[in-house]
């Protein structure tokens, strides 16, 4: 055994705690968990100090396998974030980190201080926060690294001694949280441990306090009881201190006035206990409350019944029964139905029974498909052709949009090519007057019908670079081109008609 020392105000060494070495305490290190192990040496590798606390250190020293292992470290949660990826900060009051390993969650919290009180939320040391805790067998730290057990309250020795002693004073402890009434009892019960004669009139004497409590710390320590495997023990001590009836009051008031069903609520939870300590066994939030209800539903007088309405009767009587316990909707709703699985009702899983036409109409066809559902059918197969059809349609139309010998960026660039409506009537007045010199009169002549304008059939034709296909005269021209072509061809009028020049006449 080892102590640690703290300096006082006038410089005096004084014991601060005491260290149980690995020979002592005897933890075996193997039941530690590999992950929470390795939370811990990275921590001290980024120079912080970590332990396990709390439920897990109590667990080990009964030699039982923890269910989960809770850390403790000196690091603020933002610090312990960066040190971790794969955490998440958590909590508005109490700021908890949470670090995943695969599918299981590590809850890494950081020393608190006494300065305001046990409740309050100032960072501290590591002794200050053995002081806010609420019993001395929770008060307990185990190093995996080192070995070692590190006492500040005498945890230690309650648990040798099978006490549970408060480590706040009677005075506040459960004023100032209620809710550790419920845990003193649950401790109690779970680990076969006495509570003191003083603790005990504290609890009665304070236990009103527990109705004000908040109803999700309630319903935590609930289904916690149902999961424990201690649920009846647990139960029984809640009834005999008085604090079910503020934490269950509806539930409380039913079993103080009828013996049968109490008798028949510790049999069912009787039974929930050696289904919980059978670890190869699910333990579903809805079967662990159905064992709970199974008594209070099968005793209300027509509640079971063989209909969807009874069922949504009998959820909402659980939900009243449980008040002001909060479990999740679903899970509430799939444990009143396992309650009437087990009573040999299944109000959700009726066959559809058809009426009496409906039968004579199957008989008539020989067993097979009614009109009705025929039709049905045959119209989701029309439907199904129908966007078939038009879905093959559009696809054509888009391809009938291109050309068959031209990509689609040519077609488009094609459709920028053609004239506007103003030079397509120039280009109109140019081609009639050039085809009157010429004595065409095809230019004048009507145009069959199915026959196009020469001017879109030029502008329609395909355009091929390099095939010695010109483009229709003032396709596609600006207006300063157009003048420049109608002075060349007006001068080339003049010079025939006057002949050759002077000098070079034949005569001369």
């Amino acid at each position: 055994m080892l102590i640690r020392y703290r300096r006082s105000e006038d410089g005096k060494p004084v014991a601060k705690a005491i260290v149980y070495t690995e020979a002592e305490h005897r933890i075996d290190k193997s039941r530690i968990d590999p992950d929470a192990l390795r939370i811990i040496e990275r921590l001290r590798e980024n120079g912080h100090e970590a332990y396990v606390v709390g439920g897990a250190v109590r667990d080990l020293l009964l030699d039982r396998r923890p269910k989960d292992f809770d850390i403790v470290t000196d690091a603020e949660p933002p610090r312990i974030r960066r040190i971790f990826r794969n955490a998440r900060v958590i909590g508005r009051r109490f700021r908890l980190v949470h670090v995943y390993a695969g599918p299981k969650i590590f809850e890494v919290s950081t020393f608190r201080s006494i300065a305001k009180g046990t409740v309050g939320n100032e960072y501290g040391t590591m002794d200050e926060d053995a002081l806010r805790r609420d019993f001395t067998l929770n008060a307990l730290y185990y190093d995996p690294l080192e070995a070692v057990l590190i006492d500040y309250v005498g945890g230690f020795k309650d648990m040798a001694a099978k006490r549970i002693t408060p480590v706040i004073p009677l005075a506040t402890i459960f004023k100032e949280d209620p809710v550790r009434m419920i845990r003193c009892v649950k401790y109690a019960s779970t680990s076969s441990f006495r509570i003191p004669f003083m603790t005990k009139l504290a609890i009665k004497r304070d236990s009103d306090l527990l109705a004000d409590a908040s109803s999700s710390r309630l319903t935590e320590e609930f289904l916690k009881i149902l999961g424990s495997a201690k649920a009846e023990t647990i139960v029984r001590g809640l009834s005999d201190f008085d604090l079910l009836r503020h934490m269950l009051p509806a539930a409380a008031a039913r079993l103080a006035r009828d013996g049968a069903l109490r008798r028949a609520l510790f049999r069912d939870l009787a039974e929930l206990d050696a289904y919980a300590a059978d670890p190869s066994r699910e333990k579903r939030l809805s079967l662990l409350l159905s064992h709970f209800l199974k008594a209070f539903l099968e005793s209300a007088d027509g509640l079971v019944a063989d209909t969807p309405e009874a069922y949504q009767e009998a959820v909402v009587q659980a939900r009243l029964l449980l008040a002001p316990l909060n479990p999740p909707r679903v899970e509430l709703e799939a444990a009143v139905l396992v309650v009437f699985k087990k009573l040999g009702v299944s109000p959700l899983q009726k066959p559809r029974r058809s009426s009496g036409a409906e039968r004579s109409r199957g008989e008539r066809h020989g067993g097979e498909h009614r009109p009705g559902e025929r039709r049905g059918e045959e119209g989701r197969h029309l439907r199904g052709v129908e966007k078939k059809q038009a879905a093959a349609e559009s696809e054509g139309a888009r391809r009938d949009d291109l050309p068959s010998d031209s990509a689609p960026g040519e077609a488009t660039r094609k459709r920028k090519r053609r004239r506007k409506p103003s030079q397509a009537r120039a280009a109109g007045g140019d081609s009639g007057a050039e085809g009157a010199e010429k004595g065409g009169a095809s230019a004048k002549s009507p145009r069959k019908s199915g026959e196009k304008p020469a001017s879109k059939q030029a502008s329609s034709s395909p355009r091929r670079e390099g095939k010695g296909l010109e483009p229709a005269p003032g396709m596609g021209e600006s207006s300063s081109a157009k003048r420049r072509r109608r002075r060349r061809k007006s001068g080339s009028g003049g010079a025939s008609s006057g002949g050759a020049p002077s000098g070079d006449s034949p005569s001369q």
